[in-house]
């Protein structure tokens, strides 16, 4: 390719990249209007722009493909160029704009739309009981700070110990948080206790599950327990058996929920306790969700969207957001009628939810263009 083409496509690209820029500005401009007038529904305008935007996108995308094509090969070696070679007219640019218009007002009205009907409040879920850096995360002194804030419920991790105690751990190593080169299996709790943790500025000795939820339950605080399995060769049945016996009851007592990565360990609790609460973690967005033996699904929020949360609702059960951090994607999680979102600042989450039934969709909107989502 000579130093001519190069710098034709280099234009050709920057030029579509700023075009993309002022499309997403005028996009964030029209809904932040929007958003701020009482009589028209800002969700219908954030369906039609989301159209109007993405079939934008995919006709630059067409028009830069077009250009590379037909500028990088000779004459005998332009294969694809029966797709490229004809020229746009303005009837037909009209007519593309008229039916994205038409598809984002089918999508507006329709079950399935980009941006759904809300009908449920959003959940405020502390991720490892923190608030920032107000504390070692996992820990007692986190849990202290973070339960003033009132979210609706706490996420904590725990792991079995080697004498089948519980401790309040994410990591199934102690080295990054101590220094120890040691697993939480290979000591008992009563040695783990002695060992201070240190991380954002604090430290702290490692807690109990049982002090842990003791003080939570004290002060009127729901817990969202991850129970992380040990090694492959630890067998769910037992580690539930060992778990229920000693905080089955409690737990359903004060309303918290369980979840794990684990399906065969929720499967089992569900089985020998019925009332309690349990999810299933999934770290992406899949089309086989199983269907027995959960109450909810926690998900990673990158690779949610709408049409999989209508698929756990039509199964009756909840969906929970893991791990949003930013403005942006709170704000657009905020929209797409999940049931809970997991956060390490929930301040931050309980700022942006603090008016019932007023949404930023402009926000939203600029979190989808930002990340390019797929919603076709």
């Amino acid at each position: 390719m000579s130093a001519k083409k190069i710098r034709h496509l280099t234009l050709v690209f920057l030029t579509n990249l700023i075009v993309l820029l002022l499309l997403i500005g005028l996009v964030f401009c029209i809904q932040t209007s929007v958003d701020r007038v009482p009589f028209f529904s800002a969700r219908v305008s954030a369906n039609l722009l989301i159209v109007f935007f993405t079939g934008l996108l995919y006709g630059a995308t067409y028009e830069l493909l077009r250009c590379i094509f037909r500028n990088s090969f000779s004459d005998q070696e332009k294969i694809f160029a029966p797709f490229f070679e004809h020229k746009i007219s303005i009837k037909q640019i009209l007519l593309a704009i008229v039916s994205i218009i038409c598809i984002g007002l089918i999508s507006s009205i329709s079950t399935n739309n980009f941006f759904p009907v809300i009908n449920r409040r959003v959940l405020i879920i502390s991720h490892k009981g923190s608030n920032g850096n107000n504390g070692v995360p996992n820990s007692l002194q986190s849990l202290k700070s973070t339960s003033r804030l009132k979210p609706n419920y706490i996420e904590v991790d725990v792991r079995y110990t080697k004498d089948h105690q519980f401790v309040v751990m994410h990591d199934d190593n102690l080295k990054s948080l101590t220094g120890k080169n040691l697993k939480q299996e290979q000591a008992t709790l009563e040695q783990l206790e002695k060992i201070t943790m240190k991380a954002v500025g604090h430290q702290t000795k490692i807690t109990s599950f049982q002090k842990y939820a003791n003080y939570a339950w004290n002060h009127g605080q729901k817990l969202l327990v991850e129970i992380k399995t040990p090694s492959i060769s630890q067998k769910y049945e037992s580690l539930s058996k060992v778990f229920l016996s000693e905080y089955g009851k409690s737990l359903v007592k004060h309303h918290d929920l369980i979840h794990s990565l684990n399906q065969g360990l929720i499967n089992s609790i569900h089985k020998k306790d019925p009332n309690l609460k349990v999810g299933f973690i999934i770290s992406y967005n899949t089309e086989s969700l199983p269907h027995k033996g959960n109450n909810f699904y926690t998900i990673e929020y990158s690779t949610l969207d709408n049409e999989l949360v209508g698929t756990v609702h039509r199964q009756g059960k909840r969906i929970f957001a893991w791990t949003s951090d930013d403005a942006l994607s709170m704000h657009w999680l905020s929209v797409m009628n999940v049931d809970g979102i997991i956060t390490d600042y929930p301040q931050k989450l309980k700022t942006i939810l603090k008016t019932p039934g007023r949404f930023d969709y402009n926000k939203a909107l600029l979190f989808y263009m930002l990340n390019i989502r797929q919603v076709y």
